[in-house]
């Protein structure tokens, strides 16, 4: 290894020869510590070049930031465009309709019909303040369904045109990004995730910002490149033309890319000559069991290699770099479906939490990463918020997070924890974007009072929310009006339905189900029944999540949860630093429709891409464990052969 030609020696030359490059790394191999090594390079022997370093999180961009000088642009991805692009207003304007126009729709099914109804009558009520009846059941659309969809897509263009007419009527000055997760056509302003859409938009339209760009930076260097969206990456590597003497540089691993919304990979780039790859091996972080183990669940072919660190001025040495790997199995052959009967799916948790409390009696210290389910939740102390959720969804965590991000109760929480810390700079920030500026002492108090009451309160999470809205601590989204008033809706509507309350009143008396509630109610057949109950659950669920029920205490708990402040870690979204040992329980908690971790030990598993999408979800889990790694997995007899194959170490626990 010591004759090859290093990372950063390959790197170094990509830099001379004007190439741009990708530098692969896996977990633990120290891409942020060669970012720097590469921008004290380009300082020492290219003085005077200009360098923009880009990231995700500006905690992020402070970790880079106390490693390198204060001479070049280290920020992240959104303050980067923001300040490419913010003073370009007329050009702004005159493409912000994008983000706010509907897309036509094709012919489908009632549901997908559904769900693009519901998003114009939100946009509409939105832009015109103007509401629509509600959506055709299935039995009347499936009719005529030309007919709906046609119609559908007649009022979408219409809107369309009103929203292009409003727009030009706004000074185009208006026109700004709002620093927060929401677009509003209000103001006129878009948020986080528009400003990627808004960023790409002026770079195919006005090809003068391709030159800006080049002549401010002479390198463009991206941290955790596969995070970041492909349209970004894009205009970097193609909008840029290849003989301009900016070059790009991304450092980051494939294998951790578990975002929805980042690009994953950039083998196509790599494919076509854009990009040279450059291959880091090292592991600064793992023992030499760990980094054995995940080396099996790479896709890439790269192989990690135990890397020593110094401390306080010795080397490591192997024996410093020892840990273990064990799988604890049980065999559960009973139904485990996610459309089973409670109490089957109940025997099945019991069984797993069972093996789970007999591997953490024997193994103490160990930080838990697994699927949010219900037994964290009471754990970690949000039980009645995933209760409420959990009634109604399939996927928990998911819509427990866009629900309460929709409502701002995540950005309570985040402006509480920070009352909590002490971080005043943030309050004061997010206060001004809500246009409350401290001047005064009274000013001062008044804050102090508020947030003491919210985060000492044990009243409802809705209650403190109204209270934070009037008080001007938050400022009311256009996406919050619009769940309120598609609640407020809904709500309104089952009400005047002549069905509703009869079907309800069986289903409270006992009659929940299709057989049983047909013997009572004439000509009943089960695809009414099955959209009754639909109503029925989401009634209840908003009924419940707008009540006193749901304890501000549980956002913030579910809140520490999301940040890892906990014992119980996401699977989720589990990036992070190393953490001492892991524990990952490899189950699904029956959500069958995104994960399927049994697809990783099934070489004869077809469907790639669902199998690439666990696979990388566990090897970022496994992969943060520093010295020792325990996985958890009950099993059907007929996968124990394929699970067996990736470990040297496993017991069966018997329950």
């Amino acid at each position: 290894m010591d004759s090859k030609i290093t990372a950063l020696e390959q790197v170094f030359n990509c830099i001379r020869e004007e190439q741009n490059f990708v530098l692969q790394g896996g977990a633990g191999s120290g891409k942020t510590e060669s970012l720097k090594r590469v921008i004290e390079h380009i300082s020492k022997n290219y003085p005077g070049k200009k360098i923009a370093c880009i990231t995700h999180t500006n905690l992020a961009v402070d970790e880079i930031k106390s490693r390198v000088d204060d001479d070049y642009t280290i920020c992240t991805i959104h303050s980067f465009l923001n300040d490419l692009i913010k003073d370009y207003k007329k050009n702004l304007h005159e493409v912000i309709g994008e983000i706010f126009k509907l897309k036509k729709v094709d012919n489908g099914e009632h549901k997908d019909y559904k769900k693009c109804y519901e998003k114009y009558a939100s946009t509409l009520h939105s832009v015109l303040k103007e509401t629509v009846p509600k959506v055709v059941g299935k039995r009347e659309y499936d009719k005529e369904p030309d007919r709906f969809y046609n119609e559908l897509n007649a009022n979408i263009e219409k809107l369309n045109s009103e929203i292009e007419v409003l727009i030009k009527e706004i000074d185009f000055n208006e026109v700004r990004y709002n620093e927060t997760r929401f677009d509003s056509f209000r103001d006129l302003s878009f948020g986080h995730d528009s400003l990627l859409v808004m960023a790409s938009l002026l770079f195919d339209n006005y090809s003068l910002l391709t030159k800006i760009l080049q002549d401010k930076y002479d390198f463009i260097f991206v941290d955790e490149y596969q995070d970041t969206n492909k349209a970004i990456v894009d205009i970097f590597l193609n909008k840029i033309p290849s003989d301009s003497k900016t070059i790009i540089g991304l450092f980051g691993d494939s294998m951790q890319g578990i975002y929805d919304d980042g690009i994953g990979d950039v083998e196509e780039y790599i494919a076509n000559g854009l990009l040279k790859k450059v291959e880091k091996e090292d592991n600064y972080r793992c023992s030499e069991q760990v980094i054995e183990f995940i080396n099996q669940l790479r896709d890439d072919g790269l192989k990690q290699e135990v890397a020593f660190k110094t401390k306080n001025g010795e080397v490591e040495t192997k024996i410093d770099r020892q840990g273990a790997v064990k799988l604890y199995y049980s065999i559960y052959d009973g139904s485990r479906t996610a459309s089973g009967n409670p109490q089957n799916k109940e025997e099945y948790l019991q069984h797993l939490n069972s093996v789970i409390k007999h591997v953490d009696d024997n193994n103490y210290g160990y930080k838990k990463l697994m699927l949010t389910n219900k037994s964290i939740a009471s754990e970690v102390g949000f039980e009645n918020l995933y209760n409420v959720f959990n009634d109604r969804y399939v996927d928990v965590k998911e819509e427990i997070e866009k629900d309460l991000t929709r409502l701002q109760l995540l950005d309570l929480a985040e402006l509480s924890k920070a009352y909590s810390t002490k971080d005043y700079n943030f309050i004061i920030t997010e206060l001004k974007k809500a246009g409350f500026l401290i001047t005064t002492i009274e000013d001062k108090k008044k804050i102090s009072s508020i947030l003491d009451k919210i985060v000492a309160s044990e009243h409802g999470a809705i209650e403190l929310l109204e209270l934070a809205f009037e008080n001007r601590l938050l400022k009311k989204s256009d996406s919050y009006s619009s769940y309120i008033d598609r609640k407020d809706s809904f709500l309104t509507d089952i009400k005047d339905d002549e069905f509703y309350p009869t079907f309800k009143t069986y289903y409270e008396g006992g009659q929940n189900t299709f057989t049983k509630m047909a013997k009572e109610v004439d000509g009943l057949n089960e695809e009414v029944f099955k959209e009754f109950q639909r109503l029925y659950k989401k009634e209840r669920f908003y009924n419940d999540l707008f009540s006193s029920k749901i304890k501000f205490k549980e956002i913030l708990n579910y809140f520490s949860y999301l940040n890892e402040e906990t014992n119980y870690i996401t699977m989720h979204k589990t990036k992070g630093s190393g953490i001492e040992n892991v524990m990952v329980v490899l189950d699904e908690y029956f959500w069958y429709q995104k994960y399927k971790f049994k697809t990783i030990f099934d070489e004869s598993e077809i469907d790639t891409t669902k199998r690439l999408y666990n696979q990388k979800l566990f090897y970022v889990a496994c992969s943060r464990a520093i010295d020792n790694l325990i996985c958890i997995r009950l099993i059907a007899p007929d996968e124990k052969d394929d699970l067996l194959g990736y470990f040297s170490n496993y017991e069966e626990i018997k329950i």
